[in-house]
Order: C-alpha cells, then sequence, then structure tokens
C-alpha cells in the first residue's frame, strides 16, 4: 500500500526508468538477541558489529478474520521481487502458523494476495504473533507478540500511510485531466511530504542500525538524503550481510558515493544538436558554476520545470553561471521542438539513446528531472535543486 503510493507520487513528479520462544520451545539465539539490541540502539558504536547467526526456525502465527479454511501465503520480500516459501490453509477460526528455518534477518510478508498483506521483521530464532481481517490486512493488522523490528516496521508504516489520501487525490486529477485540481492535489503533497521527510528522518536517527531504518529509505530522496542511506548502510554493515535488500542498496550506496556532494563530477562528452561535440569540462573552465539539467522532451515534470530554470538562467548568467541541459530523448525533432517550445537559451546535448544514454550509469539516474550543481573544478555543490531551492542556492554562491 504505502509502496504502491510513493511509486505513484513519484511517477506524478518525475520520471522514471521503470523499506522470543521460537516454535519448538528453544531459546532465541544469541545471535538474535544481539541483533534485536542493535536494533533497539542498546549497542555502543564501539562494540563488535559483526553478527553471525545460526540456522534456526522464525515463526509466524495469529488469526485473521475473515480468511477462514482460505489460503494465506508467507514470503520474503527481496530488493526486486518476493520468493515463496509456504502456503497454507487457514483454519476455521482463520488461524494460521508459519515456521521457516531462516539463516539471517529478513522481511517477510503474510498476506491471501498480492495486494492484501502485512510485513514483518524477524531474524533466526525470532516469533510473531499477529492478528488482522481480511478486508485489509495492511491497515488492521496488530501485533500481538513481536521483536522491536516488528514494532517498529509497522509504526513506520503507519507515518507512511499519511500519503495514501493525496495519492487518491491525485489519481483523481490524472484521470480527469484536471490541470488545478492536478495542481492542488501536488501542493498539498509537497505540504504532507514535507512532514512525512521530517518524521522519517527522526525515526531513522533513533535506530539507524535495524532494517526498519533500511525500509524507511524508500521514502527518501537518495539524491539530497544521501547521508542518510550511507549512515544506514554503514551502521547495519556485518549485522545483515546476506540480506537480499541490504545487500542490492550497499551496492547502490557505494556506486551513488562517485556522484555524492563533494565528488567530482564525471565527465559529459556529448554533441549538440548543431553536430559540434561540447564537455563539461570546457563549460566548468568557462564559468564558475554550471548546473548539469537532465531532462527530456517527454517528461513532463521537467518540462513544468523548465520556467523555473529559465529565471533563474536569466537572472545568473551574467554572474558567471551556466546550464548544460542533458537530454535523454530518443528522436531529434521532439528534442528540438522542447527545446525552442520552452525558450532553453543554453547549451544541449544528447545522445539520444533514452535510458541507455552513458550519462544514466555515471550519474546514477534513476528519475528525470535531476540536477547536477558544479564548479569551475567539477565538483559536486549541490543536486536536485527545484523551485526557490536554485535560486536560493545560486543567491548563496553568486549574489544577487
Amino acid at each position: 500500500m504505502v509502496l504502491s503510493t510513493m511509486i505513484f507520487l513519484l511517477s506524478v513528479l518525475s520520471c522514471s526508468d521503470g523499506t522470543n520462544a521460537n516454535a519448538s520451545g528453544n531459546e532465541v539465539s544469541e545471535s538474535a538477541n544481539e541483533f534485536s539490541a542493535m536494533a533497539k540502539g542498546e549497542m555502543g558504536q564501539d562494540e563488535k558489529r559483526v553478527v553471525k547467526y545460526e540456522k534456526a526456525a522464525v515463526s509466524i502465527s495469529g488469526k485473521i478474520s475473515g480468511a477462514e479454511n482460505g489460503l494465506v501465503y508467507l514470503q520474503i520480500v527481496e530488493s526486486k521481487d518476493v520468493r515463496g516459501i509456504d502456503t497454507i490453509t487457514a483454519g476455521p477460526n482463520g488461524e494460521y502458523a508459519f515456521e521457516y528455518e531462516a539463516e539471517i534477518p529478513q522481511f517477510y510478508r503474510v498476506g491471501v494476495n498480492a495486494q492484501n498483506s502485512f510485513y514483518l521483521i524477524l531474524a533466526p530464532g525470532e516469533s510473531a504473533e499477529v492478528n488482522a481481517n481480511i478486508e485489509n490486512l495492511f491497515k488492521s493488522f496488530q501485533i500481538i507478540d513481536a521483536p522491536e523490528e516488528s514494532h517498529r516496521m509497522k509504526e513506520m508504516n503507519g507515518i507512511t500511510g499519511m500519503a495514501d489520501s493525496i495519492n487518491m487525490i491525485l489519481q483523481a486529477a490524472q484521470m480527469n485531466k484536471d490541470q488545478n485540481m492536478l495542481q492542488d492535489a501536488i501542493n498539498e503533497y509537497e505540504n504532507v511530504n514535507a512532514r512525512l521527510q521530517r518524521e522519517i528522518k527522526a525515526f531513522i536517527k533513533r535506530k539507524p542500525a535495524s532494517l526498519s531504518s533500511l525500509a524507511a529509505l524508500q521514502n527518501l530522496n537518495f539524491d539530497t538524503d544521501f547521508n542518510y542511506y550511507l549512515e544506514v548502510i554503514t551502521a547495519l554493515d556485518g549485522i545483515v550481510d546476506g540480506n537480499d535488500i541490504y545487500d542490492n542498496m550497499k551496492t547502490q550506496v557505494l556506486e551513488m558515493q562517485k556522484v555524492a556532494v563533494g565528488a567530482i563530477a564525471p565527465e559529459v562528452d556529448m554533441f549538440q544538436p548543431n553536430g559540434e561535440k561540447i564537455t563539461l569540462t570546457q563549460l566548468t573552465q568557462e564559468n564558475k558554476y554550471v548546473l548539469i539539467d537532465f531532462w527530456a522532451s517527454w517528461c513532463g515534470p521537467c518540462r513544468r520545470e523548465n520556467p523555473n530554470v529559465k529565471r533563474v538562467y536569466d537572472k545568473y548568467h551574467d554572474k558567471g553561471f551556466e546550464i548544460l541541459g542533458v537530454s535523454l530523448d530518443k528522436a531529434m525533432q521532439p528534442w528540438l521542438n522542447a527545446i525552442g517550445q520552452d525558450g532553453l537559451e543554453w547549451r544541449h546535448v544528447s545522445d539520444l539513446k533514452y535510458w541507455n544514454s552513458a550519462v544514466v550509469p555515471d550519474y546514477q539516474i534513476t528519475g528525470i528531472p535531476l540536477t547536477v550543481l558544479v564548479d569551475k573544478d567539477r565538483r559536486i555543490v549541490a543536486k536536485n535543486l527545484r523551485g526557490d531551492a536554485l535560486d536560493i542556492k545560486l543567491a548563496q554562491l553568486l549574489g544577487e
């Protein structure tokens, strides 16, 4: 529910390419206790981070009202998919029980179908008892007994759930093609999102060494909130190695460090519409600051942002500010038409390879518009500045 909401909101605002005893009666393993202590923030930063888990049973049980004699499934959530573990028939009162031999902490999904489920976090040897109503498992599930991490996961779901109502408004506006309604919904989303960001960041700061904080990262911006990603990945290093979502995110963070604020921006070496090649280095040598603006003619949010970019360009160009527009278009004419229609008077380049453009992996681009502000040394000063934020930053750097 929350993940699909955030994906829809991102599709509107950007264009993209497509976080006790076990059933056998054994005591919880030492590694599971250590994991819980780390998740609760009870272990000091100087203590040993490496945690080794012994294979032990994870058990999940409870009742789902309305699921009497129906199928209930257990899955492990991974970075790109879910992996089925077991499917059972609920009892006459909706009771269910799963047991799975686990080797590392995992995200578990219990549900009756792909759209109706709830999520838990459990380490080997841990158990959870959860009741829910089949009408909406995600909103109705109640934890009777579970480790702290599963409680935090539910808390995080509650925080991010505030975006659901805005999602419905945005969907209605898009279906009706009502631009005024859509803009009002976007404005309301931005207000709600500002509050959401504050609460998610506070949630992560309380216990960065937790899978629940890893899940919460999906609600933050990989560019502007990169320090939160780095903090969580660093805090979890050695604790949940082997968890697919963590391992995948760690790889992304290591790659993103190459284009984080303070890093040297990768070279951009492409052809302009007139057939002449130009590089980012050429522009940085001639100007004090250069904004690399990744966009495309087919990207609605990019086109809506262009008037603001043009306003800032006109205001600061004579003070040493330049823009390099890098398009992810795949055909020349739509690209040229958009440049003319939007009055974009700065330098433009493209290899017309869409998401296969060379700049996509170089800059770890997952959605546009994306802006990267660099100085004369090609060092990244800021990323993803939009609206007034870009104006304010340039005023700080170049003066009003």
